[in-house]
């Protein structure tokens, strides 16, 4: 980030003047989808070629996503495959720290006799788990925000863009890479995490996921997307993946759509 801030040395400056050019999109989104090197889902459609008119362009922050009901229930049903943040070194509220050591395992029962901790542990794990499912049904991930069993937080892509016919989520890099994990799970890939997270806020509507970056990235394997995804089917992993779009590097998206790359901030 810092000074090579992609949001605010490519993704703002770069859509801010297609939107000023043409606020209805129509001159402009369709060149910028027809780089995409992974067509997916919009294969067999005109969305590449008419995505439809531009309803909403707040390019001024951050589009928040929430997290997944799958998924933060599967966190709370397999605490052995998630790990206390900074090595365990992490400290929460009273309460909540209480509440994740009871489901994970590790509250310090030292002081029991031996032969009970074991039973104690057991105790701990379905009494937290089961207190954590409940209060999930209850709240859901709309008022899961500092709740003691959300593992994982909200998410956000750089650029949001809704038409009348699709949501279309844009995450800018730079200098910066993918994230490769959330605090309490360190197989999440942040690709993954915001297409699960853009499939839900999207709410039936067709969307896509795109990249642009300086260069071209790696393709992402299918040990990642098996890793990130855990809670999904193989089948339900495929149907996600096909909503990424690929990467365009900020190069080609300008000379697409008519924008100098050099005339682009190079420090924020």
């Amino acid at each position: 980030m810092g000074v090579y801030n992609s949001s605010l040395t490519r993704v703002r400056p770069f859509f801010k003047q297609l939107v000023a050019r043409d606020p209805s999109g129509s001159t402009w989104l369709p060149n910028l989808l027809g780089l995409a090197d992974k067509p997916g889902v919009l294969v067999g459609t005109d969305l590449l070629s008419n995505p439809g008119v531009l309803q909403r362009t707040d390019l001024d922050k951050e589009q928040k996503l929430l997290p997944t009901e799958t998924f933060l229930r599967w966190l709370i049903q397999h605490p052995e495959k998630m790990r206390w943040p900074k090595n365990g070194r992490k400290r929460y509220s009273k309460e909540t720290q209480l509440w994740r050591e009871k489901l994970m395992g590790c509250r310090d029962i030292s002081a029991e006799p031996i032969e009970r901790q074991e039973a104690i542990r057991k105790t701990d794990h379905e009494e937290a788990q089961r207190r954590a499912l409940t209060e999930f049904t209850a709240c859901g991930p709309a008022k899961c925000h500092n709740k003691w069993w959300a593992f994982e937080g909200q998410t956000a892509v750089d650029c949001y863009l809704a038409t009348d016919r699709m949501r279309i989520y844009i995450e800018g890099k730079r200098r910066d890479v993918l994230s490769p994990s959330i605090d309490w799970y360190p197989r999440r890939n942040q690709l993954m995490r915001n297409l699960e997270c853009a499939s839900a806020h999207a709410a039936g509507m067709p969307f896509v996921c795109i990249i642009i970056a300086e260069q071209k990235l790696p393709a992402i394997s299918d040990a990642v997307v098996e890793d990130s995804l855990p809670h999904l089917s193989e089948t339900q992993r495929h149907v996600l993946i096909r909503h990424f779009l690929g990467t365009i590097t900020w190069r080609d998206a300008c000379h697409a759509t008519c924008v100098s790359y050099e005339a682009l901030p190079n420090e924020a």
